[in-house]
C-alpha cells in the first residue's frame, strides 16, 4: 500500500503544480496556530499543506490537531498512513491508541499499546515518559475491563480473558524494559562516573 501512497503523491505533482514556498508557509502557519491552541484554524492550514502534496510528517501534526478537536476517527486515518509509511515508529501506535480509546475500540487500543511497547523496545532512543503513560493507560484499561467483565463480549465484541491477558502481557513487558534500562544504567561506565 506504501507504493500506492507514493504513486498518488507523484500524480499530484504531475497534475497539480506544487508550490514549495506556499507549502512551507501553510506548514509554518499551521504549527504556529496549533501551538497557540487554535486547532480549527491550524487544521485548515495542515489540510492545505497535505492537499498540495506535502511531506507525510504533516499527517502527524494534523492527527494531533484532529485529536484536540475530538475528531478521532479522522485522526486514526492519518495515523494509519503514518504507521503504513513507518511501522517501526512506536509513538504513532501510542497516539492511535489514544484515539481508539476515544472511539471505544478497546481491542484496537490494547493492540496498539502492545505494538507501541514492542517497537519501543527496539528503539535506541529511550523516552522514559512514554513508559509511565503506557502503564497508566494499561492500568486504566485493566480497571475498565474488570468493571465490565460480565458484559465485555457484548459491549466490545472481545472475550474477557483474551483482552485481560493482553493487558497483563503489556504490563509485564513494561516491567522488563524498566529492569533492562536500570541494568544498562548500572553497567554503563560513563553513567557510573557521573553518579560518583
Amino acid at each position: 500500500m506504501k507504493w500506492f501512497s507514493r504513486f498518488i503523491i507523484k500524480c499530484k505533482d504531475v497534475f497539480f503544480e506544487s508550490n514549495p514556498k506556499q507549502e512551507l508557509v501553510n506548514l509554518k502557519k499551521g504549527k504556529d496556530l496549533y501551538l497557540s491552541n487554535r486547532f480549527g484554524e491550524a487544521l485548515s492550514y495542515f489540510d492545505n499543506s497535505i492537499n498540495s502534496g506535502s511531506d507525510l510528517k504533516v499527517f502527524r501534526l494534523r492527527a494531533k490537531c484532529l485529536q484536540k478537536l475530538n475528531k478521532h476517527s479522522q485522526a486514526i486515518e492519518d495515523l494509519d498512513k503514518l504507521i503504513e509509511n513507518n511501522p517501526l515508529e512506536f509513538s504513532n501506535y501510542y497516539r492511535r491508541a489514544i484515539s481508539k480509546n476515544a472511539v471505544f475500540d478497546l481491542k484496537g487500543q490494547i493492540e496498539d499499546l502492545h505494538n507501541c511497547i514492542y517497537y519501543y523496545k527496539k528503539n535506541k532512543n529511550i523516552e522514559s515518559n512514554i513508559l509511565k503513560n503506557l502503564e497508566t493507560d494499561l492500568i486504566d484499561a485493566g480497571n475498565y475491563i474488570e468493571m465490565v467483565k460480565n458484559s465485555i463480549t457484548s459491549i466490545h465484541n472481545v472475550p474477557y480473558f483474551e483482552i485481560k491477558n493482553l493487558v497483563n502481557e503489556c504490563l509485564h513487558q513494561i516491567k522488563k524494559i524498566r529492569v533492562q534500562n536500570k541494568f544498562r544504567k548500572q553497567s554503563n561506565p560513563v553513567t557510573k562516573l557521573i553518579q560518583v
